[in-house]
Order: structure tokens, then C-alpha cells, then sequence
């Protein structure tokens, strides 16, 4: 178990309520680095918003260029730029998705750590752990746009290294945000493809922090409220980009499968996702969804209280062909869809076991056991 349990101030408001609320968070002038791609920037209206905490006597710099899973060159890229202008954060409010999140976290784990920032040294400081000496942390607010990777309330954020074919991870007790702001209302309107894609990050969430060896009654309660919501929430939404019912659900069961996996962390299907990501670009929560079934399947023998996890998609008649179902239309959840061969699946294989989370899962997986899973779910 990690401790603490939650020290992240959550809140569920729609957007007017909650941009008082960062306003109010914010008690005394600070440096505050906002951290919004240009296009959620312009959708989301926040040029008022932003002019507001200007008001409030704020200085305000806005970063746009927000990548799809930030690498080391990311990290440093942003680290340059506040060191070239010169602005120093005292503040970062998060206005996006799991890899807008992860930026914000990366940015106020390393910032004071790195005065010459480049990819090597942003790669020597996570891989050496040298974050978790007594430092400054920045404080960090986030606002999610997605309803997936439960960002805003765990304490670690994953950072790519291309050069090296491997995936990082910050991860630290001072690595909580401050606080997280959900507006359910801010996730409308997203694609279909957007949609399932982080819906399927939480549900791996939830179902991974149900069966990890690290799972606790509290945990398990948590990942059953997540799957729950997500197995009646995601198909609605995936189909009705509009309905604000859904959405809601989708932002809290994300919610409650961030809580969960907080505690217990990922197990065997993101250990394998990572190299699926690396090397082929799947998205993440795909990455980590195809082999849902498989693993829990094989994990049934080990965790006797897996029935109440299947009974979830009882109405479906399972797993699988609500899986199906659900993504119908959207995506076809095979590797082979992907462009994965079965002549790479050894490859995928050997950089598949990844320290602290296929030893998280409740069954030992062999290479042959892997090579099986990645088989079923070619």
C-alpha cells in the first residue's frame, strides 16, 4: 500500500464553478505556467479565464505545445524554453489530458533540478531517481479534459525515452497534485476513437488494481465502482458524443480507477502495452486493453474473488464481447489491426517484463506465457 492514501483536493464542477475555484486555489500572486495545447486553449474558451487570473495579479505564461506521450526531448524542450525566457514557475495548472498531466508533473519534479536541461540530462535525473532527493517540487493543479488515466490523483507520471525503446516513470510521494478540477462537461464532444481509447485506460485501471498483488478490500471496492461505471458509461459515450450523463459517469469511474491504481499500481497487460506503444504507436489505453481478457482469464486461478470483477459484464454475456461490441465501429481490437505481425511477437515479448508490474501480477508469466497472451490477442 502507498501512503498517503489521497492528499489531492478533488473537486467535480462544471466550468464556470470551477475556474473560481483554481481562482481561489490560488490565493497569492504566482508565477503559474499553464500547460494547454492551442486547440483545447480555443475550444474550451480559457483566453477569459486566463485574463482573470492576470487580474488576480498573476503572471501567466501559456505552453501549447502539449505532445501525445511526452518524451525526454519533451520534457526538455519545455524546460529550455522557461530557462530561455526566463520564467520561473511557482505554479502549474494542467488544462488536458493524462500526457498534458504528465508534462506538468515532469516539469515540477525536475525543474529545479535541471538549470541546463537537455534529453540526457532529464533521462540521467529519472532513471537515477534524483527527483526524490529533498528538493522544491512545483506545485501542480490539474484540470482533466479526458476521462482515463486518473493522472490528476496518483503521483507518478511516465515520460518515453524513443532513443533507448523504453518507457520512465517519476514516481514520488511529493509527485501529487495539489489538486484536481473535473468538468464533466469539458470532456463533450470528444471523437469516438478519443473517447474509447482513454475509457479503455481506465477500465485497465480498474481491472489491473482488482487482481494486482498489492490490491487491498478498498482498492478492489474502488476498481468494482470504476468497471461498473465504465462497462455501462463507455458505450454511450463512444456512440453519444453528447450525453453529459455518460460523460460524468466516464469522469468519475476514471476518478475512482485513478484512486485504485494509486494503491496497487498496473500489472501484466502495461507491462506489455509499453513496448506495443514504443514500438508500434498504439495508443496507450488500446495498448493496455488488448489483453484485458487474456490475462484476466489466466489471473481467475490465482484471485478467487474474480467472479464479481466477470459479473460486471454478466449483461454483455462477458468480457469479450462487450469489448467487441463497444468498440465496434471504432476500432478493431486485434494487434494484427495494428500492423503487428506474428513474426514481432518475440520481440514484443522480451520487452514485455517490466520492473514493478509483471511481478504485480498475480500469476507468475513466463516468456511462454506471454508469447500465448500476445498469440490470442494477434
Amino acid at each position: 500500500m502507498f501512503s498517503p492514501f489521497c492528499p489531492v483536493d478533488v473537486r467535480v464542477l462544471p466550468a464556470a464553478e470551477a475556474m473560481l475555484a483554481v481562482r481561489a486555489m490560488l490565493p497569492k500572486p504566482r508565477r503559474l505556467l499553464v500547460l494547454a495545447s492551442r486547440g483545447r486553449s480555443a475550444a474550451l474558451g480559457l483566453a477569459p479565464f486566463l485574463t482573470a487570473l492576470q487580474g488576480d495579479g498573476h503572471a501567466v505564461q501559456l505552453y501549447g505545445d502539449i505532445p501525445a506521450n511526452p518524451t525526454v526531448h519533451d520534457v526538455a524542450a519545455l524546460l529550455v524554453r522557461l530557462r530561455e525566457q526566463p520564467f520561473e514557475p511557482t505554479a502549474i495548472l494542467t488544462v488536458g489530458g493524462g500526457s498534458c498531466i504528465d508534462l506538468g508533473k515532469a516539469c515540477a519534479a525536475l525543474y529545479h533540478l535541471l538549470p541546463k536541461p537537455d534529453a540526457q540530462a532529464v533521462r540521467e535525473c529519472i532513471t537515477s531517481k534524483r527527483y526524490r532527493t529533498l528538493h522544491i517540487v512545483v506545485e501542480l493543479i490539474a484540470m482533466p479534459t479526458t476521462a482515463g488515466t486518473g493522472s490528476e490523483v496518483t503521483p507518478w507520471a511516465t515520460v518515453w525515452d524513443p532513443d533507448n525503446r523504453t518507457k520512465l516513470s517519476i514516481d514520488h510521494a511529493a509527485g501529487f497534485p495539489k489538486a484536481a478540477v473535473l468538468v464533466p462537461e469539458w470532456t463533450l464532444g470528444m471523437g469516438p476513437d478519443l473517447t474509447l481509447s482513454t475509457g479503455l485506460d481506465a477500465l485497465s485501471h480498474a481491472m489491473e488494481a482488482f487482481w494486482a498483488v498489492a490490491r487491498t478490500p478498498l482498492s478492489q471496492e474502488l476498481a468494482l465502482l470504476a468497471a461498473g461505471k465504465i462497462a455501462g458509461a463507455l458505450p454511450v459515450a463512444v456512440r453519444k458524443p453528447n450525453d453529459l450523463a455518460a460523460r460524468r459517469d466516464m469522469c468519475m469511474a476514471s476518478l475512482a480507477a485513478g484512486l485504485a491504481f494509486s494503491q496497487t499500481r498496473t500489472t501484466a497487460c502495461h507491462s506489455i502495452s509499453y513496448p506495443l506503444t514504443l514500438r508500434y504507436g498504439i495508443p496507450h489505453g488500446y495498448a493496455a486493453a488488448l489483453t484485458l481478457g487474456a490475462v484476466m482469464a489466466r489471473n481467475a486461478k490465482a484471485v478467487h474473488e474474480m467472479e464479481r470483477l466477470t459479473a460486471v459484464f454478466d449483461e454483455a454475456e462477458g468480457f469479450d464481447p462487450w469489448l467487441y461490441e463497444t468498440s465496434r465501429g471504432i476500432r478493431e481490437l486485434r494487434l494484427s489491426a495494428f500492423g503487428v505481425s506474428e513474426a514481432a511477437l518475440a520481440d514484443i515479448c522480451a520487452l514485455s517484463f517490466t520492473a514493478g508490474r509483471m511481478e504485480n501480477n498475480p500469476i507468475a508469466f513466463t516468456p511462454d506465457d506471454v508469447m500465448a497472451i500476445l498469440r490470442e490477442s494477434l
